[in-house]
């Protein structure tokens, strides 16, 4: 009798592979059953915040006159959620519109309007502070209650004349009404301006008369400086190269280029005062970053902007106490009170943005009582 061998279970290896599928299938579907409803199975949690490979979206900023220093956006940026700045130049197109794709705007007051009836501006109250900006300032015509803008940087508006070595300081030129006759005189193309000029040096307020006299204001000027028209760059270039020796141009050119012409280049009030111009910052409303374009404009008028915005951009600051508007500047500028006479550039004029002070016998010391030339010493 043979004996019996001791074979394997030809049935087992089956039966495991059976348990195993089941044992895939129980886990496979308790995995469903929690994952949908209460357990969740451990996974690395979603992204709260954009990757850090992802660059924030821009802040984008249009500007009117000299650029913002690359040193403050990068300062800005530099900060904890604040977004680069795309600086772009505030110009109008070939058809002339204006650009409408912006967040924030920085530009000439008398811009505010015409940008108005393009698209609204953001509520500033209680987000922009006001604390601390020259009352002078805050009386803007088309935004009279700083409801939507504020002022942020400030330049008057002179005569400046090439005159010879050694010449003084009080450097005078005739009256207005002959500016057509004096030679290699060039000035800016600007109807507005140069109407509101008009208007300021016969002694008559420019934020009154109506239309009508603005209107005539713009017609005489032109006519009367047919041919002398220029725009403010080649006005400027001509005076630095010499083919011009007299022009009328804003306080910052000559701040930022104050060696201009060989260092020849003097300015000089009208007796009755002279033109101040002042640049706004406005926030679209429609832009989603509002919150953040806040942030822009109080660091803009912080105090250690506000002191560096002379050397910086050649504008003067708003944040400054009435009767020492140009405490800080490194050049001589025209002695008198040709800044309590002086008038904002804003037309037309829905009211008066400041109170044209009283008339007196004092004259600007810049300029001779006749208001004539007054000839180099």
């Amino acid at each position: 009798m043979k004996p019996v061998e001791n074979k394997p279970d030809s049935r087992v290896p089956g039966i495991v592979g059976v348990g195993l599928l089941l044992a895939l299938a129980l886990g496979f579907g308790l995995g469903q059953r929690f994952g949908a409803g209460g357990v969740q199975p451990e996974m690395l949690p979603a992204p709260s915040a954009p990757s850090l490979f992802q660059l924030p979206s821009k802040l984008v900023v249009y500007q009117e006159g000299p650029a913002i220093p690359a040193l403050w956006l990068d300062t800005f940026s530099s900060g904890v959620g604040n977004p680069k700045i795309d600086l772009r130049v505030l110009e109008r197109s070939s058809d002339g519109s204006w650009p409408s794709d912006g967040d924030v705007y920085l530009i000439k007051a008398r811009t505010f309007q015409p940008l108005s009836q393009i698209f609204s501006w953001a509520d500033l109250t209680g987000r922009v502070p006001m604390d601390g900006i020259n009352p002078v300032f805050q009386g803007q015509a088309f935004d009279p209650t700083g409801v939507h803008s504020r002022p942020w940087r400030v330049s008057p508006w002179f005569f400046m004349k090439k005159v010879a070595p050694g010449t003084p300081h009080k450097v005078a030129l005739a009256a207005p009404a002959r500016w057509a006759g004096e030679p290699q005189s060039l000035f800016p193309s600007d109807p507005d301006l140069m109407g509101a000029i008009w208007l300021k040096s016969q002694g008559k307020p420019i934020n009154l008369g109506g239309e009508t006299t603005q209107q005539i204001a713009r017609q005489q000027v032109e006519a009367t400086l047919s041919g002398k028209l220029a725009s403010e760059q080649e006005c400027w270039d001509g005076l630095k190269s010499g083919n011009v020796q007299l022009s009328y141009l804003p306080a910052w050119r000559l701040v930022l280029d104050p060696q201009a012409g060989g260092g020849l280049i003097r300015w000089s009030a009208l007796p009755a005062g002279t033109i101040v111009d002042f640049e706004v910052m406005g926030v679209r409303e429609e832009s989603s970053k509002k919150e953040v374009a806040f942030r822009f404009f109080e660091f803009l008028l912080a105090g250690p902007q506000q002191s560096a915005l002379l050397g910086a951009t050649g504008y003067f600051p708003v944040r400054s106490k009435v009767g020492a508007e140009w405490v800080g500047s490194a050049l001589i500028m025209p002695s008198g009170s040709w800044f309590d006479r002086s008038e904002f550039i804003m037309w037309p004029y829905p009211r008066v943005a400041v109170t044209p002070p009283q008339p007196t016998s004092e004259t600007n010391a810049a300029v001779p009582e006749s208001g004539g030339e007054q000839k180099s010493e």
